[in-house]
C-alpha cells in the first residue's frame, strides 16, 4: 500500500486552468437605495457650513493687491479645510469625504486627504474666487428643500462637520520645523497639466532663494517637483500659488545609516575554495535578480561564475562594494546567489546555481556629494533602467533593502510609488503612443519592511511599523522570520530574543495602519537573523544567530555574519531566482502569487492561527489581520511553488481583462467585464475525505499604475488604475445566484458577505487596498466540494473615474491561484483534476 507520505512528493505540474474562464459583460442592477436621516434638521446645517465658509475665505484683493502668482490653467482662489463627522459605530472604518464635494466644471477640487484618530476626515479643497457664490448655492439648495422632495446635496454636505480656513503650512505633510532658516529640499506634489506645471516651474526659477532640480516624477494626476530652499520660502511661495500644490513633503533623507554594519565572524578561506569546487555555472539564458544596493566586490571567487554585470548609478561612483566592514552589496549578492552560505558551507554536494546576479550601485561612496535631490523614487528608476540597457531581453526581479523612517508608510511616498510605476511598466521610457497596459513590461520588485534597531528588550519587542518604500503596493514585502536560536557558551550569559520559528525582532510590519486603506505588509517572511540580549536586556546582533553572507575583502574576509530584513531580501531574490528558472513562462504577477501561495506558517506562529479541528482560532477577523500585519502569509517553500503534489495541489490562472468601458453617454466610465472560472474541482475525492480538514488558498495578483496624488492617503480607488477582487461560489450556491451576487458587488468595492464566512480566514470584507489580495478556507473535505466557481472582477479605479486621462478602456491583466491541500491523506486530487482538464483542454504548468 502506498504510504500517505508518497501522495505529498512535489512531482506533479501546476494545472492552467485558463481553458475554463468565461468573460461576461457587468449590467446594472436595478435596486432601491433606501438612507437614514443623519441630520435631525438640515437648514440649520446648511446655514451653520454657510457661516463657516464666509469665515473660512479671506477676502478677494483687488487686482493691484493681489499677491498670487497669475499662471495659465490655474484660477485664482483660496483653500480651506474641511472635515467630516466621526462615525458613531464602532464598525465604520471611517466616515469619509465625500467625491462629490469637488465641482470640475468649477474648478472646486479636493486637494488632499486625511484621516483624523476619531476616523473622522479632513481634507484641503481649493475654491476658486469666482466659484464661491456657486458653492454657496449649493448649500442653500442643500438646506432649503421642501417636506417630502428629495433633498439635494445630501450625498455632498450631510456628513461635513466643519469648513475652516487653511494656512501654507497645512501643505506639509510630518513633521516640520517652520523656524527653520535652514536649506533643504522639499517635494511639491502639483496638479495639473503639464503646461500649467511647466508655467510653476519657470515661476519657481524666478523666485530668489529657491533652486529647482531638473528632474521630476509623473504621475497621472501629479507631477512631483523638487525644491531647495528654507522652509518659510517655500510656503510663502505656495502661498503665491493657492490650488496648484496638493502636499508638500521634507525629500528623503540619507539612508546611509541602515548601512552601518559591524566588523565580526570567523571566515575561512579553504570554505570559500571548497564551494568554488563544487559549484556549477547557471544555464545559459539564465534569469537574473539585481540587487539594488552598494555595489559588489566582482573579484570574488563565489561571484565568478555568476555575476552577469555591475554597474552605477553614476559612473564616477566605480561599479565595486564601497562601503565598508564586510560589504552590504557583496553580502545580498551572495545570499541571491546561494541563499544563506552556512548550509551550502556545510554540505559536501555540487551546488548547481540556477539563476545569475547582476549589481547596480544605487547609493553614493564616501567622499561623494548625496544624490541631489535627495529622491530615491528618481535614483531608483534610473538604476532600473540603466540596468536594462545593458543587458536587455534578460528575465529578472530586483532586490531594495533600502528603506527610510523619513515618510509615514501610511500613505504612498514618491519612492513607494516610483517602486509601483517599475512594476507596472509605468515609468518614464516604458510606453508607447497607444499601447495598452497589459503589453508593457512587467518586474518583480522585492523590498524589505526595514528593521528594528539594536536595543533593550521591551523596544525590541515591539512590532515597529515599516519604512518607506515597503507600502508599495506593486512590490512583494520582505519581512523576517528566523530559526537561529543556538547561543553561544557563556561567558556572558545571552539569550536568543526570539524562540525558533518565529517573526524576527528586526522585523517590521504594519499592524498600526489603516486596515481599509493600506495593503496587509509584509506578505512573506525569509531569514532574518535573530538577537542576543544580556542579563540586562540589552539585545544586539551576534554571529550565531546570523546568516553567513559573502564579504568585501576578498583576500582577508571573504566571508561574512549577515543578518536583519537586508539579509531577509536577499535570501527572497535566490527564491525568485529559482522559480523564475523553473518557470520562465509565467508572468512576473504569478511568480509573485505563487510565492505567497507556497508559503506556509512556521510551526509557533501557525498555533496563533489554527484552533482545533476545522477552526480558526477564536477572535475577530480584525484579529486574524492584525496578525497577517505582522507575520505575512508565511515563510514561501520552493518546492511548493514549483510542482504540485497529488495531495497538494494549485490551479493557475493568467489573463487579460478589461474592467471598464465608456458608458452610453461616451463619457463616463462604467464597469465591463467578469471573469468566471467553472473549476476542474476535485469533487470526488473531496467528497470521499468527508470530514477530514482540508485548506484552500486563494492568491490574486496584478500591478496597478498608481496615480500620486493628495487623495491617496484615503482613496484606494484614486490611487490604482483598476482594482480586482475574487469571490467563491457557496457549496449551496447556483451558477446563475452567484453570478447576480457578484454582479451587484462591483460598486461595493466587495462581494456579499456569506454565511460560510467562518472558513475564511479574512473573509471578502477585509479586502480593500493592495494589488495581491489572499484568503485562506479552513473546513471540512465534504463542505470544500460543493466550491467549484470562482470569479474574478473588477471595482473602481483612476481609469474609470479619470476619463480624461482617456484610459477607460485600457486592459490590464492578472494571475490566479488556487490551490487545495489535504496533507497527510493518501489521495490523489491532482489525476481528478488532470482528467477534467484533458475533457476541457486544459493544459498544465511545465517547466
Amino acid at each position: 500500500m502506498t504510504a500517505p507520505d508518497d501522495y505529498g512528493a512535489r512531482d506533479r505540474p501546476h494545472i492552467s486552468i485558463d481553458a475554463f474562464r468565461e468573460v461576461v459583460q457587468y449590467s446594472y442592477p436595478l435596486r432601491p437605495v433606501q438612507r437614514r436621516a443623519a441630520r435631525e434638521n438640515y437648514e440649520g446645517h446648511s446655514r451653520e457650513l454657510l457661516a463657516q465658509l464666509s469665515e473660512a475665505l479671506p477676502s478677494i484683493p483687488p487686482t493691484s493687491a493681489d499677491f498670487r502668482a497669475t499662471i495659465s490653467g490655474l484660477p485664482s482662489g483660496s483653500v480651506v479645510e474641511v472635515s467630516t463627522t466621526s462615525p458613531a459605530s464602532s464598525r465604520v472604518a471611517a466616515v469619509r469625504l465625500p467625491q462629490k464635494l469637488e465641482f470640475p466644471a468649477q474648478d472646486i477640487a479636493i486637494l488632499r486627504t486625511e484621516r483624523n484618530q476619531d476616523r473622522s476626515e479632513r481634507a484641503l479643497v481649493f475654491i476658486p474666487d469666482e466659484s464661491r457664490e456657486f458653492l454657496r448655492e449649493r448649500l442653500r439648495e442643500y438646506g432649503s428643500a421642501s417636506v417630502g422632495a428629495t433633498r439635494p446635496h445630501l450625498d455632498r454636505f450631510e456628513v461635513v462637520e466643519k469648513i475652516s480656513a487653511a494656512t501654507p503650512q497645512a501643505l506639509f505633510v510630518g513633521k516640520v520645523d517652520f523656524e527653520s532658516t535652514e536649506a533643504a529640499w522639499w517635494e511639491l506634489w502639483i496638479r495639473g497639466a503639464e503646461r500649467s506645471v511647466n508655467l510653476l516651474v519657470e515661476l519657481v526659477r524666478s523666485t530668489e532663494g529657491i533652486d529647482i532640480h531638473a528632474d521630476r516624477l509623473k504621475f497621472p494626476d501629479t507631477t512631483v517637483l523638487f525644491l531647495h530652499g528654507p522652509v518659510r520660502s517655500i510656503a510663502d511661495f505656495a502661498a503665491q500659488v493657492p490650488g496648484a500644490i496638493t502636499e508638500i513633503r521634507a525629500a528623503t533623507g540619507t539612508i546611509e545609516p541602515f548601512l552601518d554594519q559591524r566588523a565580526g565572524g570567523a571566515t575561512s578561506n579553504d570554505w570559500v575554495a571548497d564551494l568554488v569546487e563544487r559549484m556549477e555555472s547557471p544555464p545559459e539564458n539564465s534569469p537574473s535578480v539585481c540587487a539594488l544596493d552598494t555595489g559588489v566586490a566582482g573579484g570574488h571567487p563565489l561571484l565568478a561564475l555568476s555575476l552577469a554585470g555591475a554597474w552605477a548609478y553614476d559612473d564616477s561612483w566605480g561599479a565595486d562594494d564601497h562601503y565598508p566592514y564586510g560589504g552590504h552589496g557583496t553580502a545580498i549578492a551572495g545570499l541571491i546567489l546561494f541563499g544563506d552560505l552556512d548550509a551550502a558551507m556545510q554540505s559536501a554536494e555540487v551546488f548547481r546555481l540556477t539563476h545569475t546576479v547582476e549589481s547596480m550601485k544605487l547609493l553614493p561612496p564616501a567622499g561623494f556629494p548625496p544624490t541631489r535631490p535627495l529622491s530615491y523614487g528618481i535614483a531608483t528608476q534610473g538604476a532600473v533602467a540603466k540596468v536594462e540597457v545593458e543587458r536587455a531581453g534578460v528575465k529578472r526581479a530586483f532586490c531594495l533593502a533600502a528603506s527610510t523612517e523619513d515618510f509615514p508608510p501610511s500613505r504612498p511616498s514618491t519612492w513607494s510609488g516610483a517602486l509601483d510605476q517599475i512594476a507596472a511598466g509605468s515609468m518614464a521610457g516604458d510606453s508607447v503612443e497607444s499601447e495598452l497596459a497589459m503589453d508593457r513590461p512587467k518586474r518583480l520588485m522585492l523590498v524589505a519592511t526595514g528593521n528594528t534597531p539594536e536595543g533593550m528588550l521591551e523596544d525590541v519587542k515591539l512590532l515597529q511599523s515599516m519604512e518607506d518604500p515597503s507600502q508599495s503596493w506593486n512590490a512583494l514585502t520582505i519581512g523576517g522570520f528566523t530559526r537561529k536560536d543556538v547561543v553561544p557558551a557563556p561567558p556572558p550569559l545571552l539569550t536568543a530574543v526570539v524562540a525558533a520559528n518565529n517573526r524576527s525582532p528586526y522585523s517590521r510590519g504594519s499592524t498600526d495602519l489603516p486596515f481599509d486603506i493600506t495593503p496587509i505588509k509584509p506578505e512573506v517572511l525569509f531569514e532574518a537573523g535573530n538577537m542576543l540580549h544580556d542579563a540586562g536586556g540589552l539585545c544586539d546582533w551576534h554571529p550565531s544567530v546570523s546568516l553567513l553572507a559573502l564579504g568585501k575583502d576578498v583576500t582577508s574576509e571573504p566571508l561574512v555574519p549577515f543578518w536583519a530584513t537586508s539579509a531577509a531580501v536577499g535570501v527572497a531574490g535566490h527564491f525568485i531566482g529559482q522559480l523564475q528558472a523553473a518557470l520562465p513562462m509565467l508572468w512576473p504577477e504569478t511568480h509573485r502569487a505563487l510565492t505567497v501561495d507556497s508559503a506556509q506558517w512556521p510551526g509557533p506562529v501557525h498555533k496563533r492561527f489554527v484552533g482545533r479541528g476545522a477552526h480558526w482560532k477564536s477572535g475577530s477577523k480584525r484579529d486574524k489581520q492584525m496578525l497577517l500585519r505582522e507575520v505575512g502569509y508565511g515563510v514561501p517553500q520552493i518546492d511548493r511553488a514549483i510542482q504540485s503534489a497529488r495531495n497538494d495541489m494549485s490551479l493557475i490562472a493568467q489573463s487579460e481583462i478589461q474592467p471598464f468601458a465608456l458608458g452610453s453617454d461616451g463619457r463616463s466610465g462604467v464597469f465591463n467585464e467578469m471573469h468566471f472560472y467553472d473549476l476542474p474541482w476535485p469533487r470526488s475525492t473531496l467528497e470521499a475525505l468527508e470530514n477530514e480538514v482540508v485548506v484552500m488558498k486563494v492568491t490574486l495578483s496584478y500591478f496597478v499604475e498608481p496615480n500620486l496624488s493628495g487623495r491617496a492617503a484615503t482613496r484606494p480607488d484614486t490611487y490604482r488604475s483598476f482594482g480586482l477582487r475574487f469571490a467563491m461560489k457557496k457549496r449551496s450556491e447556483t451558477d446563475s445566484a452567484f453570478r447576480a451576487r457578484i454582479n451587484a458587488a462591483q460598486e461595493r468595492d466587495t462581494s456579499n458577505p456569506t454565511e460560510e464566512a467562518g472558513y475564511w480566514l479574512l473573509g471578502e470584507k477585509a479586502i480593500n487596498a493592495g494589488s495581491l489580495h489572499c484568503d485562506l478556507w479552513r473546513g471540512y473535505a465534504i463542505d470544500l466540494a460543493g466550491h467549484d466557481a470562482i470569479a474574478v472582477f473588477p471595482v473602481g479605479g483612476w481609469w474609470k473615474s479619470h476619463t480624461g486621462q482617456r484610459r477607460v478602456t485600457d486592459k490590464g491583466r492578472y494571475a490566479l491561484v488556487v490551490s487545495i491541500s489535504a496533507p497527510g491523506h493518501a489521495v490523489d486530487m491532482h489525476a481528478e483534476v488532470e482528467a477534467l482538464v484533458s475533457l476541457g483542454v486544459g493544459q498544465t504548468v511545465s517547466s
